[in-house]
């Protein structure tokens, strides 16, 4: 039998062809979301976006829900590699990067356009270089909303009307500073307990976004939610490193647009979703106040000296700088 090179070798190059066209880059990316959560719309949009801008040659698969584990466990497996994406709280990421708890300093972002600007602007280029020392790549921020305060006992229209309630809290310094600086009894309840410590009464309240206190139908126990805006919250959208290398320039400049894009949905889906969750709440007989912010505001003092020492003075003063400078 003769050996033919040529063909031989068209179909060696075939073979290669085809399997650099279709070994595809795979990515995990937990986030804490529900699959009814604009989070997760919005990564599923970027899931299916760079999928189909790289020709297949990038997927992504989203586990939602905390189904790679909780958020500390989902991002700690990030920074190692073993997970490729994360949607993670601005308070893990603290954990590791501290200056990301200056984010939730009480009372300093403003509205959600406040919050836009600084997050995408100056505070991504300040906080960039931190995290690529763990080994992340920060991709952008999508939002988590602006935090309410719930309770099953009486209207809270002044820091007087909180003093004594036992209000859960994650497990987050800022937080936590900023419930006990107005009087709260703050306890810590993991979230996955959440809805039964509301009706069960272990506690007597509670703080997050609208769009959390709606999905999980916490006004069912908590008659009570004063719009405070004391502290706003968001996701970042992180890779490892180990998981970047793996992609080329072209594929990494469409994996940072859809991820912004995707971040765009997330913003406009969450705010148009809290002003009708707002409204039929209401209907549902549901008392929601909107006290004035400056009592509450004044006697955030000792959270302030709290998270300053925590984040360290300079770090303090450069977001408060930041967030004054694009009011």
């Amino acid at each position: 039998m003769r050996f033919n090179f040529k063909k031989s070798l068209a179909s060696a190059l075939c073979l290669a062809w085809v399997s650099t066209t279709y070994a595809a880059v795979e990515f995990k990316l937990g986030h804490f979301g529900a699959e009814s959560h604009p989070s997760h719309i919005a990564a599923m949009q970027f899931a299916k976006q760079v999928e189909a801008r790289t020709n297949g040659e990038v997927e992504v698969e989203i586990y939602p829900n905390n189904a790679l584990g909780s958020p500390p466990e989902v991002l700690e497996q990030v920074i190692m590699g073993v997970v490729d994406m994360s949607l993670s709280g601005q308070d893990q990421l603290a954990k590791h990067v501290p200056l990301f708890d200056t984010v939730s300093i009480p009372f300093s972002l403003t509205n959600a356009e406040h919050a836009d600007r600084v997050l995408d602007g100056p505070f991504k280029d300040w906080a960039t270089p931190e995290l690529d020392k763990i080994g992340l790549v920060y991709l952008s921020s999508w939002d988590w909303g602006f935090r309410q305060l719930t309770n099953s006992v009486r209207p809270i229209l002044s820091p007087a009307d909180v003093k004594g309630l036992k209000i859960r809290t994650p497990p987050a310094m800022t937080y936590q500073a900023a419930m006990q600086a107005i009087g709260a009894n703050v306890q810590t309840i993991s979230f996955s307990e959440l809805v039964m410590a509301m009706r069960q009464g272990v506690v007597d309240g509670q703080e997050n976004p609208i769009g959390v206190i709606y999905s999980l139908k916490l006004y069912e126990s908590q008659k009570y939610i004063s719009i405070l805006n004391y502290l706003y919250s968001s996701m970042v959208h992180v890779v490892s490193k180990d998981a970047w290398d793996r992609l080329n320039d072209e594929q990494r400049k469409i994996v940072r647009e859809e991820s912004d894009s995707a971040r765009l949905l997330m913003r406009k889906l969450m705010r148009e979703e809290e002003l009708k969750q707002i409204e039929d709440m209401r209907a549902k007989g549901i008392v929601i106040d909107e006290p004035d912010l400056g009592p509450f505001q004044a006697m955030m003092g000792p959270a302030y000296e709290q998270i300053k020492k925590k984040v360290g003075a300079a770090n303090f003063d450069k977001w408060i700088e930041m967030t004054k400078s694009l009011k």
